[in-house]
């Protein structure tokens, strides 16, 4: 018996060393069939990709020879807070807000599980500004074409001299809990033309620049403002007048000029707000762009119920506070003002 039972486990183990050995040769034997038809690569290689959309190789990445293209933008929001600038002659610089990014259609479904990266590069130095970056442990399911994505960015103002170029570089990790062979979902480049929006009259309303690559079709959504300031927003819960220290809603910013919210802070996709020290509550992104001749409009809207709205005035330089109620929550809102620039 015992010799009968080793010579089966030995037949079965030899049989599954065969099936494993097939479907490796087949795997490499479909992988070197999809070189041959994608062809040698007339782009350098380094910021290019194969695009099964275009059919063809096309750049992915920024081109530049010698910025280190992995290093985050040094800097920060509220940098020119303190600088001083002179009333008379002072040309303000343009910005972008981003007002949200969607995948609008998916060639494998949806839900997906969405992870990676979306950066932009500004005129500022062309490094990396952070709009979405998720882990392959932490994605964000994003469950039909009217989705947004959660952005945690830009960090400061953005800057457009020329143009601010976005990096995309999105992957699934499954679908209907299903693992798919092309992880990337969408991958390339999107540019913000400032140049040419300036030859435009004014448009207030929202601009959307359109990304079909690898296996989806992705919008980005943004207002192009003029003469702009930065505005880095801060609310802290007012503990001592009020009975939470948490808060569940959102905290929403638009302008005077732009019929659009754009979103700091969506507890049912970013997760409730518990204050911090000082009572300080770390939104999902804190930073908008204001023109110097528009006003700057914040919302607080309870899940449960209670809005209140704030309104400030732009300023080049310090910044501005007001206490606002919003059903049982009692906040003071700071902004802190920046000119947008070098």
């Amino acid at each position: 018996m015992a010799g009968g039972d080793s010579s089966s486990s030995s037949s079965s183990t030899a049989r599954e060393e065969g099936r494993a050995s097939a479907r490796l040769w087949k795997k490499q034997k479909l992988q070197q069939q999809e070189e041959e038809e994608k062809g040698p690569n007339p782009l350098d290689p380094r910021f290019s990709d194969y695009d099964p959309k275009e059919g063809g190789y096309v750049f992915t990445r920024f081109q530049h020879s010698t910025l280190d293209l992995h290093m985050e933008s040094p800097v920060g929001a509220m940098h020119n807070t303190n600088r001083i600038f002179p009333e008379e002659g002072f040309r303000f610089c343009n910005s972008a807000n981003i007002v949200s990014v969607s995948i609008v259609s998916s060639d494998y479904g949806y839900p997906l599980n969405v992870y990676g990266t979306i950066i932009a590069r500004d005129s500022l130095d062309r490094q990396r500004i952070y709009l979405f970056q998720r882990a392959k442990d932490d994605c964000q399911n994003i469950s039909s074409k009217n989705d947004v994505l959660v952005l945690t960015g830009p960090k400061r103002g953005l800057m457009i001299c020329d143009s601010i170029i976005f990096e995309v570089d999105l992957k699934v990790k499954d679908v209907n809990g299903r693992k798919v062979k092309d992880e990337r979902v969408s991958k390339g480049l999107m540019e913000i033309n400032g140049i040419k929006r300036l030859s435009y009259p004014p448009k207030y309303q929202v601009q959307t620049e359109k990304l079909v690559s690898m296996h989806s079709t992705l919008d980005l959504n943004y207002t192009f403002v003029r003469n702009a300031v930065e505005g880095t927003v801060e609310a802290r819960m007012i503990l001592e007048e009020g009975p939470v220290d948490y808060f569940h809603g959102k905290i929403v910013a638009h302008t005077s000029s732009f019929p659009c919210d754009i979103m700091l802070h969506d507890s049912e996709l970013a997760g409730m707000l518990t204050a911090g020290e000082g009572g300080i509550l770390q939104t999902a992104r804190r930073v908008v762009s204001v023109s110097i001749d528009e006003t700057l409009l914040l919302t607080v809207a309870a899940a449960t119920s209670g809005v209140g709205t704030v309104e400030f005035t732009p300023k080049r330089g310090s910044y501005d506070e007001e206490k606002i109620t919003c059903g049982d929550y009692k906040m003071l809102v700071k902004v802190t003002w920046s000119i947008v620039c070098w």
